[in-house]
């Protein structure tokens, strides 16, 4: 019998603290990106970007300790399968283990290691990911989601996962069922855009399989978007590629992402095959039609990361990633229609072939595959699966796991505007004290005016409460310094930085506070203005010199826009305990590099074999870049001229991806 339960499970995992203070106003490695095709490809490139992740807070106060921590679990299981789902994690997959072959399908990560690599600063790898939302790992992976259990007419247990997604206001679902016999877990996915306006939306089903030498990525298609380092995204063919056979992620020496243009009408899946033909096979009904491939490579700075993010004995798990999304690639977002809802339905099946089926040549390994799934698990079978429990999906649900109630908040909201509730089937539980606030306003007419040395409840920018603040500061709020920072805001988020300087100019001349110093600060680093924007970041520290998190960000941002000396007056308003965090001390040393100190701050990069930075950014390599320019600097001074390629940097502070 399949059987679900909430239960408790023990791991070893990092600590993981409460979100920042302050917004996430200026995100890191925001960027565009360019794409040499044609203008048949159809794509969305750079569709629905945004450079912040308000309304969020980071999340990164964390560390890398492997204490022994107690998380709450949902655990799903028949006599073939067993899946793990944390609820407090993002919802993660974190383990779905055959019991008939005693293997797991999915990397089973042993530590919870948190590193910088999502929209909100904390990441963890392993499982399966689901990303909602914007591009990038999911503003929820490292957060709560709400998790219900029912059952369907014939007795299989459902458990739900949902929670309202704040940057584009849309809730997403999913249902996973396991049916009695199955050796398929199935995942019925609803998205729902409730507003009368089109919304970019994003989604990235993302899942974690260990990398093994001699092991194949098969999909049903023929080209390739490839997205590496700065590139443009470019087209083409696959699997050879320079004489190489891209289809074997181990032929990979640098970081590559692989977005398989899989034709319309072909079915949509994607196999990972070790080199005995085991392995997982993941399908999906049409609508779910990207499917992408992602590989560290073999570069150090690759093998680092991997070595950070995982733990196996003491030793990195090399692993890759294989995903399934609504769009082609992860530079797009896709136009979610107002009053409308996106669904499709997963299936995640262990796949055994012979090793001769699946390791000749790539168009017959293709069609093998491919007949396997159609004989396991027909395409026209996930549809008709799909469309039968469409009922279950909007069927009320007393949750058991409580998340956010912010979806709570903007059925409220709505309501209050006149219009129908989001997904009124999706229990959000009652309002806590961050959606309170902003209940007020839409009760009161006016926002709360707290003391400026009190913490932000929380923060909120979409366009019915933008509209709200303008209303309340021309009556109410006219002299309410807390409702012209919330509306600077508002302004930012919607890249209007000129006029998010003037809110937040207008909050300080009625009182001084740390928080529009900060948003101040931000918005002019956005504009360009390097210098003023240190200093109101300077203004921002010296009004909370005890916040690590906000001195992280202005030295971050000072060391990114060149203004290094503030950075060395910044280091004087902290504590030792604060100086001495790895982090910081990194960009201590980046200052101390760019103002003539380099043998101290080369000093400071090498101690204990290399500087350890358990926070430092995915794709960051200022560290690294600024190593090779102190070797290089002080070569000069001895008259030698050397190339990057001269410089050994050393390996616990290489992260280079590219060469």
């Amino acid at each position: 019998m399949s059987t679900l339960v909430f239960e408790k499970i023990k791991m070893k995992a990092g600590r993981l603290g409460k979100a920042t203070d302050y917004p996430l106003l200026f995100k890191p490695g925001a960027f565009e990106k360019g794409g040499r095709l044609d203008e048949s490809e159809g794509l969305y490139l750079n569709y629905g970007k945004v450079m912040h992740t308000l309304p969020y807070s980071s999340l990164d106060d964390y560390d890398h300790s492997e204490d022994l921590r107690e998380f709450d679990a949902f655990i799903l299981e028949n006599s073939h399968l067993k899946a793990v789902f944390i609820p407090s994690l993002g919802g993660r997959l974190w383990s779905l283990y055959d019991k008939d072959e005693q293997r797991d399908l999915v990397i089973n990560n042993p530590v919870f290691r948190p590193c910088n690599l999502a929209l909100r600063n904390a990441w963890f790898s392993g499982g399966v990911e689901w990303n909602c939302g914007v591009r990038g790992h999911s503003p929820l992976t490292c957060d709560k989601v709400y998790g219900a259990m029912y059952k369907a007419e014939d007795g299989t247990p459902i458990l739900r996962l949902y929670a309202f997604e704040r940057m584009r206001a849309v809730t997403f679902q999913i249902d996973f069922f396991l049916p009695d016999d199955s050796r398929n877990l199935y995942a019925r996915m609803r998205l729902v855009n409730g507003s009368d306006q089109v919304k970019p939306i994003y989604w990235w089903s993302t899942i974690a399989v260990e990398q093994k030498e001699g092991a194949r990525v098969i999909v049903p298609a023929s080209e390739t978007y490839v997205n590496h380092g700065s590139d443009p995204v470019y087209k083409t063919a696959i699997p050879m590629v320079d004489g190489v056979d891209t289809s074997y992620p181990t032929n990979h020496t640098e970081a590559t992402d692989h977005f398989f243009k899989i034709p319309d009408e072909a079915r949509k899946f994607e196999a990972y095959l070790d080199k005995n033909g085991v392995g997982i096979i993941h399908a999906s009904t049409r609508r779910l039609k990207g499917r992408k491939m992602f590989v560290w490579g073999t570069s150090q700075g690759g093998q680092n990361w991997q070595k950070a993010l995982t733990n196996k004995e003491g030793e990195k798990q090399p692993y890759l990633e294989i995903q399934a999304g609504i769009c082609y690639t992860q530079n797009e977002s896709y136009p979610f229609p107002p009053h409308s809802c996106i669904e499709w339905l997963e299936a995640y099946c262990p796949i055994t072939m012979a090793p001769e089926a699946v390791h000749g040549e790539y168009e017959t390994a293709r069609k093998n595959v491919e007949a396997w799934l159609d004989q396991t698990l027909s395409a026209e079978r996930l549809e008709t699966m799909l469309a039968e429990t469409k009922k279950y999906a909007l069927e009320p649900v007393n949750c058991c796991f409580k998340g956010h109630p912010w979806g709570a908040l903007d059925n409220e909201l709505q309501q209050a505007c006149g219009e129908k509730p989001i997904a009124p089937y999706l229990d959000f539980g009652e309002l806590e004290d961050e959606q309170k606030l902003w209940e007020r306003l839409l009760i009161n007419g006016h926002l709360d005016e707290p003391d400026p040395a009190a913490l932000p409840a929380s923060f909120m920018v979409q366009d019915e409460w933008f509209a709200l603040l303008k209303k309340s500061v021309k009556s109410a709020d006219k002299f309410n310094w807390n409702a012209w920072y919330h509306l600077g805001i508002c302004f930012y988020a919607r890249e209007d930085y000129d006029r998010a300087c003037e809110m937040f100019e207008r909050s300080l001349e009625l009182k001084t506070s740390t928080w529009a110093y900060h948003g101040l600060g931000c918005a002019k680093f956005s504009l360009g203005e390097a210098e003023s924007g240190a200093q109101m970041m300077m203004k921002a520290l010296e009004l909370n010199s005890g916040n690590l998190q906000l001195a992280k960000e202005a030295m971050r941002l000072s060391c990114l826009f060149g203004q290094y000396r503030p950075v060395l007056r910044m280091l004087d308003l902290l504590s030792d305990a604060y100086r001495a965090d790895p982090l910081i001390q990194g960009f201590y040393a980046m200052a101390l590099a760019h103002t003539g100190e380099l043998e101290r701050a080369k000093a400071i990069l090498e101690k204990d074999g290399g500087l350890q930075c358990d926070d430092l950014r995915e794709g960051d390599d200022s560290i690294t870049s600024t190593y090779i320019f102190i070797v290089k600097e002080l070569a000069k001074r001895e008259g030698r001229e050397i190339s990057d390629r001269d410089v050994t940097v050393p390996q616990k502070i290489d992260f280079r991806m590219f060469h």
